[in-house]
């Protein structure tokens, strides 16, 4: 599993590169545009999300990964319906998606503060640990 840190980490290094790869003369238009849009929606929800990386922590970590899909389909469909684009533009577009949803299936679901969180909304609300000793039924 990739952890919620390196996500992080990823979360603000991998859009950048995005967007410097936009800036190759050789890309068409329309990759242009989607690989300047992208890693804005991606810094987003990447600035609100509850893990080590957030700076205003407003939305949990699956929800980040929902959003994360989303970007990820976005390049996949783009690089399936640009006819127009060279076709290497379309290549490096599914790549991108592809690889996004690779990061995504490997990353850890919650970040630490969400498990402690969880842990302590459940002990007030009386739930049992999943690893207690339950009861035998004699």
């Amino acid at each position: 599993m990739i952890p919620t840190r390196l996500h992080a980490l990823a979360d603000y290094l991998l859009p950048a590169a995005i967007a410097a790869l936009s800036l190759s003369p050789r890309r068409g238009r329309m990759t242009r545009r989607i690989m300047r849009a992208g890693p804005v929606w991606h810094y987003g929800y990447t600035v609100l999300t509850r893990y080590e990386g957030g700076l205003v922590p407003s939305i949990p970590m699956r929800s980040h990964l929902a959003c994360d899909a989303v970007g990820a389909l976005t390049f996949v469909g783009a690089a399936a319906l640009l006819q127009d684009e060279p076709v290497r533009d379309r290549l490096l577009l599914a790549a991108l998606g592809l690889g996004e949803l690779a990061v995504i299936a490997l990353s850890d679901r919650d970040a630490p503060r969400e498990h402690r969180r969880a842990r302590g909304s459940q002990q007030r609300l009386g739930h049992r640990p999943v690893h207690a000793a339950r009861p035998s039924a004699e």
